[in-house]
């Protein structure tokens, strides 16, 4: 989350504990097994992911709202699953955990004391519970996969004999370049003034002057201040204009200038790396991440269908949640 965001959650987190802070216990959504998803949680929970475009001044509309409110409501579902299951498990979480986890939502308050006599005890504690099961799920899906997860060699070494052609590496280039900026209303002659200097800067490189300087000092793009440099690129990953270009270069080669929506380019082929079949070692770690992840997913949708067989899902609560 960017320092923006954070910002605007703070905000919106202020003034949602300022309007609950004058209610008792908020009204309860459902429930699931034994675990109570009150109306206040929801609200939280959707202050969290309430997207951040959306300021003091622009409205969501009421079906979008709906979408929203859906979404979250569901997501916290989910994790009321998987906090039944921790429970019934004895797995639990750090009280220093939590602790930590509550800092951010104490900004302007010197204590959790000073803080839950600001908004009132009941809604401190939904908050506290809010953050703690948060906590709780995520190390519920930890154990729960604990051993779970295995990817041998001979499975790696088969993916990657199966899938050969999916690990063929394009030819590479990497090139530097220089920029001069053309205005997409400039008349014909400033077209041909900016072409012109253009020009004499190819000429200023094929006479030897350093490249890096010429772009650093030249440029018209910000990357002038790595001296151009482009990085690494593959064929049919860049703009026509200047994969024609580098295409026909041999390295150290200076371009012409080339004319692309921006302006004048002026390239530098440092090097080119041809298209080649990907090693089984450079794609070892890669293909073993790849079915790990295939395998999490796989288990957690089981899990997931399990703990919904488990735990009733009741849009009426009954009895006192924990």
């Amino acid at each position: 989350m960017s320092i923006h965001s954070k910002i605007l959650f703070s905000i919106h987190f202020f003034f949602l504990l300022v309007s609950y802070s004058a209610a008792a216990l908020t009204p309860v959504v459902v429930q699931v097994g034994e675990v109570e998803i009150s109306d206040f949680e929801l609200s939280l929970q959707m202050k969290r992911s309430m997207p951040m475009q959306v300021g003091f001044h622009r409205e969501i509309s009421s079906d979008r709202m709906a979408e929203i409110r859906q979404k979250n409501l569901d997501e916290l579902i989910e994790r009321a699953y998987r906090v039944n299951w921790a429970r019934d498990h004895q797995v639990a979480v750090e009280a220093a955990r939590v602790e930590e986890a509550m800092k951010p939502f104490m900004r302007g308050y010197s204590s959790a004391g000073e803080m839950k006599s600001a908004v009132g005890a009941d809604v401190f504690s939904v908050l506290r519970t809010w953050v703690y099961r948060s906590l709780l799920a995520q190390k519920a899906e930890k154990v729960y996969l604990e051993g779970k997860i295995d990817v041998s060699d001979r499975q790696v070494e088969a993916y990657y004999e199966e899938n050969k052609g999916r690990f063929f590496r394009p030819r590479q280039f990497q090139a530097s370049h220089i920029l001069v900026k053309v205005d997409p209303a400039a008349n014909e002659q400033e077209r041909e003034q900016s072409l012109a200097r253009a020009q004499e800067l190819a000429q200023r490189a094929r006479a030897g002057e350093d490249f890096y300087d010429l772009a650093y000092f030249n440029s018209d793009d910000k990357r002038r201040f790595v001296g151009g440099d482009l990085g690494t690129f593959h064929e049919g990953q860049t703009v026509k204009a200047f994969e024609d270009a580098v295409m026909k270069m041999q390295p150290g080669e200076i371009s012409d200038p080339v004319r692309t929506r921006f302006g004048y380019h002026i390239f530098k082929l440092k090097g080119v790396e041809e298209a080649r079949q990907m090693r089984f070692d450079e794609m070892e770690d890669k293909i073993r991440a790849d079915l790990e992840q295939e395998q999490r997913e796989a288990l957690l949708e089981t899990w997931a269908d399990e703990l919904r067989e488990q735990y009733p899902l009741q849009k009426e609560p009954v009895g006192a949640g924990r």
